[in-house]
């Protein structure tokens, strides 16, 4: 069995977007993401927001395009995997986990603190999350009522 290296999650962007450029022209874009869990205090027994942030990297130009579309506030969906990478920086060592985006989700309105509102932007769609775009309401038309089923038992194929 493979190891699996995928990651999803959904916060509010930390900071405005940061495009950088690789010597050979391609877009690097850096943003910080903050995803809240939730804790319970062992002494009062309460539940609590705590917040987990994350430095998120996406290359390509479709990247640089969505850049100038995201804003410190803005809350977002991403997909990707995890990468760990090291250096040393005056004599000591240093290292970090990034997610590096394979897909972008954005989860409100610009400059909306909240809401629903899909659009899906990232690679090719290929089911799972954020493939709808959240714009594409699903076919029910098949499905029957819990209750509502009128068959007889002789109808039943079991």
């Amino acid at each position: 069995m493979s190891d699996l290296n995928r990651v999803t999650v959904v916060g509010r962007l930390t900071r405005d977007p940061e495009v950088r450029y690789t010597s050979g022209g391609m877009p690097i874009v850096n943003l910080g993401l903050a995803v809240n869990g939730k804790k319970k205090d062992p002494t009062s027994g309460q539940w609590t927001e705590v917040p987990n942030f994350f430095d998120v990297v996406m290359f390509g130009d479709r990247f640089e395009k969505l850049a100038s579309h995201l804003e410190k506030g803005r809350r977002i969906g991403i997909d990707g995997s995890l990468r760990w990478s090291s250096w040393e920086t005056d004599g000591q060592k240093r290292s970090k986990v990034e997610i590096v985006a394979d897909e972008l989700q954005f989860l409100d309105s610009r400059g909306e603190g909240g809401g629903e509102a899909g659009g899906f932007a990232g690679g090719a769609q290929r089911g799972g999350f954020g493939s709808t775009g959240g714009d594409v309401a699903p076919d029910v038309s098949d499905f029957v009522p819990v209750g509502a089923a009128t068959a007889d038992d002789d109808d039943i194929p079991f």
